[in-house]
């Protein structure tokens, strides 16, 4: 539902859905509790291990694993970036719930921004994650109710360029496309939590 303030930005509340390996599937690969596209014949531990398949990770230049700690934030969805030469991965760890914001890719269409109609919150379970498509739109994940470490797999190139940065901004440099949602589209999405 969209509605205006005094200083004539639109705000607009975007859905909030639990995320399942169907819904999440235009914009990224969800996994939890089972092995990925299980049954990679590695013999060693039959019986006790079930071995999922790789998990098509892609980056330029030197991967890089992190954790974080997020905290509460306000719902405002202020910058959308996305990846053009890396499939980032969010893993959720501990007993929390996490919301994801993610906009389905539409580089090959020549955008440069998110169609916001395409921007849902997904409700993360505790303890899984996403790998999302090269070019999703996504905010960092966010905590819903309480604070959560999330594991990130990312390209070193995009942890350096973001870490350089001095102030919030927007920045096309590199893997690195983030914009600003309220000045390119006057609109400031808000997850209804």
């Amino acid at each position: 539902m969209a509605h205006s303030d005094a200083s004539a930005c639109t705000y607009r509340d975007i859905p909030m859905v639990d995320a399942t390996p169907e819904n999440i599937a235009d914009y990224g690969v969800m996994f939890g509790e089972r092995a990925h596209k299980a049954g990679l014949p590695i013999p060693f531990y039959k019986g006790s291990v079930e071995e999922g398949a790789n998990l098509d990770f892609q980056y330029r230049g030197r991967a890089v694993v992190r954790m974080a700690r997020i905290h509460h934030r306000a719902p405002e969805i202020v910058w959308l970036e996305r990846h053009m030469h890396m499939t980032q991965l969010f893993v959720g760890l501990g007993a929390a719930p996490y919301a994801m914001v993610l906009g389905k890719p539409n580089h090959e269409l020549g955008r440069d921004k998110p169609d916001l109609d395409s921007v849902v919150a997904f409700r993360m379970p505790p303890g899984h994650g996403v790998m999302i498509h090269a070019g999703t739109w996504h905010d960092f994940p966010m905590a819903i109710d309480e604070s959560i470490m999330v594991m990130t797999m990312n390209s070193e190139e995009v942890v350096k360029t973001l870490a350089a940065t001095p102030e919030p901004m927007e920045l096309d440099d590199g893997d690195v496309y983030k914009i600003d949602v309220r000045a390119r589209t006057g609109t400031v999405p808000k997850v209804p939590f």
